[in-house]
């Protein structure tokens, strides 16, 4: 073999290997497996980290547990890749169980009075939260916060995990589940009087298989009358999708309302909740991100998008002495930027201070601008003050 044929081999095989690790580092995918005492064999998961995940080495995520994770997981996924890139969602971690070989085994083994996981059911179940669960959190950084998500067997199985005295996951995405005996009076006894903050998603469509639509609609009726604000409940009983096609529907609208409370104020959340506020804005604001601290786990910078909200709020409502507040907050979040000073000086020229108005606006010239907010617009209020006063 000549020089010139080893050249183009080893350029070959050299783009070759190039593009597996890119793809890799891209896709962030590893496939790994588990042993497991509890089950005496082997496990394969595959483990979807977000893209950012080497940049932070003290960033933690929430994580996902995916049942049915050989045809389940590319939906979760993707869309928790998806939502988390426009800001929607937190970057999170997404762990899917290979269960294509074991399904029955793993899930609907129980007992004939209970109807609670024996044998191998009962061993599964021991393997994700003694064994699977650890080893996540061992090897890569994770918050508190975990979801699991299930489709039919699986959607009945997740609930065992919500009906331990402590459950060990936080948020629950059942699709289409096939309620064992006792199943719904289990859930509706726990969703009633849980004292947990709990996420709970429940989806059946007009074209499920009837005998577990039926069973679903039922439950549903049976929780009625919750009044749980621990409890954070929603359900769809779509028209169209089939048994099979029904995850592609409904975990996406699970996944982004879980998190709702993490994106940036909107129209509607600004229309329903921000417009018929009796306390203070501020206050509201400071209370969303220390929710999102407190239930997920993750610490979201404050966004710009939503001071600017709050801005609105108080020029619609007239209500200027909360300038002072956001100034105050401001100060906190971005102090090296003009923002305080810029809120800090609309409150004194809304409440007839216009003269400290003008001494505040001029004084962050030395700033960072910020969101459109610049060193020379302020500089021209500060001006347009001087001219109207005669400063």
């Amino acid at each position: 073999m000549n020089h010139k044929l080893l050249l183009i081999l080893f350029f070959i095989s050299s783009v070759t290997l190039y593009s597996q690790e890119t793809d890799s580092i891209r896709n962030n995918n590893i496939y790994d497996k588990i042993y497991s005492d509890k089950l005496s064999t082997e496990r394969e998961i595959t483990i979807q980290l977000p893209r950012n995940y080497n940049l932070d080495e003290e960033k933690r995520y929430p994580v996902f547990i995916v049942f049915d994770g050989d045809y389940l997981f590319e939906i979760v996924s993707g869309n928790v890749d998806y939502m988390s890139f426009w800001g929607d969602i937190p970057e999170a971690i997404v762990v899917g169980i290979n269960q294509i070989d074991s399904r029955y085994n793993d899930t609907s083994v129980v007992d004939n009075i209970n109807f609670t996981p024996i044998s191998s059911t009962a061993n599964f179940f021991e393997f994700v939260s003694q064994e699977l669960i650890p080893y996540i959190n061992k090897n890569y950084r994770t918050t508190n916060f975990r979801v699991a998500v299930g489709h039919e067997r699986t959607a009945n199985f997740i609930n065992f995990f919500l009906i331990k005295k402590v459950p060990i996951m936080n948020g629950y995405i059942a699709v289409s589940p096939k309620y064992t005996k006792k199943m719904k009076e289990y859930l509706a006894q726990y969703l009633i009087s849980s004292s947990q903050n709990i996420y709970y998603y429940l989806s059946t469509s007009n074209e499920d298989f009837q005998s577990i639509s039926e069973n679903v609609l039922d439950f549903n009726q049976r929780l009625d009358s919750l009044n749980n604000e621990n409890i954070h409940y929603k359900f769809q009983n779509l028209v169209i999708p089939s048994h099979y096609t029904l995850p592609a529907y409904t975990i996406p609208y699970s996944i982004e309302d879980m998190f709702s409370i993490y994106k940036d104020i909107n129209r509607i959340e600004y229309d329903s909740i921000i417009l018929k506020l009796k306390t203070s804005p501020v206050k509201y604001l400071e209370e969303k991100y220390e929710k999102i601290k407190n239930h997920f786990g993750v610490i979201k910078e404050m966004s710009i998008n939503d001071f600017i909200a709050v801005e609105q709020y108080i020029d619609e409502k007239e209500k200027f002495h909360f300038f002072k507040d956001l100034a105050k907050l401001a100060t906190r979040k971005y102090r090296e930027t003009i923002l305080p000073s810029y809120y800090m000086g609309r409150f004194y020229e809304e409440t007839g201070d216009a003269e400290k108005a003008m001494h505040i606006y001029r004084s962050a010239y030395n700033m960072d601008d910020i969101a459109g907010i610049t060193k020379e617009y302020l500089l021209q209020k500060a001006d347009e003050i001087a001219e109207k006063y005669g400063y």
